[in-house]
């Protein structure tokens, strides 16, 4: 049998039941904190302590300028935010905090007060969050780090479920490069799934298709590496398909991302264009190769700060994709089954 390794233990796999693959409950993205722009209201707002509806125009625009914007530290809005999910008919939360700010006892806080299960990650983000033994650890070393977490999880037995999410920066750093090496052979003494950060401001660049190379070379299972953020090269249809091709999950993780990165020159292609995209792929026939996320990570996309939560596929995106012509079946496929596949691992202690 097939289990899921959650925070509370490990559950059969049917009850993981509508999974969110791409999440964050508790971080710290601060390694994105950029200098606002050179005016007074820009200094002000960056200086702010926190968000608010006053601000939130703003904000949406210079995402990364403000420090607070880019923690989430509160377990009373976490638990809040998660049961509204619930409500909906929510079943497990892929929570990929691995190295930037991780607090696996607060995981375990917040799954048991909305019945949320939520599996935790291991590994190592960007390599502008590496903690400074990332540069002079071997891949052996780094593996063995990410097998200890999924086997004997911390001092109070958490156990995580998933490796990653596991950064690449562009040009790619040659420490990310060896964290999926090393993350390969974690998974190969595991069975446990890979989660990839494409270098999603790279837009025009094969981040996924280099991180599949290195990968494969490895000895990595490509049909267990869930590529992120595909959602930022929709231009692309070629990239994401050469990616399928070789048996990659792609994810597209920014449901909900209605703002634009002035930092990086960056906006994402928003929901409705996603909405198509999933639909055109699930037309060709590679529905059993999505996921879909919010990878909510700023305090901005919280509904207590005017965002859209963790319910706005459920709420909002299952209905546009019924529009587009998604059939109720594969929408269930897409959010159930194929995260149910994925993120299962071989054996299990039942507990």
């Amino acid at each position: 049998m097939a289990y899921a390794r959650t925070v509370l233990g490990d559950i059969a796999d049917q009850e993981l039941g509508v999974t969110l693959s791409h999440e964050h409950l508790i971080c710290d993205s601060r390694m994105w904190l950029s200098p606002p722009p050179e005016d007074e209201i820009g200094r002000q707002l960056a200086a702010a302590p926190e968000p608010t509806l006053d601000t939130l125009w703003w904000h949406r625009q210079f995402p990364n300028s403000n420090a607070s914007v880019l923690v989430l530290d509160d377990e009373a809005t976490a638990i809040a935010e998660l049961r509204e999910f619930a409500r909906l008919g929510g079943g497990t939360l892929v929570e990929l905090t691995c190295a930037m700010g991780r607090h696996l006892s607060a995981m375990r806080r917040i799954s048991a007060a909305t019945g949320v299960h939520v599996v935790a990650g291991t590994g190592h983000y960007i390599a502008a969050s590496h903690a400074p033994q990332v540069a002079t650890a071997t891949v052996p070393e780094l593996a063995n780090a990410m097998i200890a977490d999924i086997e004997h999880g911390d001092s109070d037995g958490t156990r995580c479920g998933v490796i990653g999410e596991l950064g690449m920066s562009w040009p790619v750093h040659p420490d990310e490069l060896k964290v999926l090496r090393a993350a390969a052979h974690a998974q190969r003494a595991t069975g446990t799934a890979i989660s990839i950060h494409t270098a999603a401001h790279a837009v025009d660049e094969d981040s996924a298709l280099l991180a599949a190379d290195v990968l494969a070379a490895e000895g990595a299972d490509l049909s267990r590496v869930v590529m992120g953020h595909m959602d930022t090269s929709l231009h692309r249809p070629d990239y994401h398909r050469a990616a399928l091709a070789r048996g990659c999950m792609i994810q597209y993780d920014l449901f909900g991302h209605e703002f634009f990165e002035s930092e990086n020159d960056f906006q994402s292609f928003g929901d409705t264009e996603t909405v198509r995209a999933v639909a055109k792929l699930v037309e060709d026939g590679w529905a059993d190769q999505i996921l879909l996320s919010h990878d909510i990570c700023y305090k901005i996309q919280l509904q207590k700060y005017g965002g859209y939560g963790y319910g706005h596929i459920l709420r909002n995106i299952v209905p546009r994709l019924k529009l587009c012509g998604v059939p109720e079946d594969v929408i269930t496929r897409i959010l159930r089954d194929n995260p149910r596949r994925i993120f299962a691992m071989p054996g299990g202690d039942g507990a």
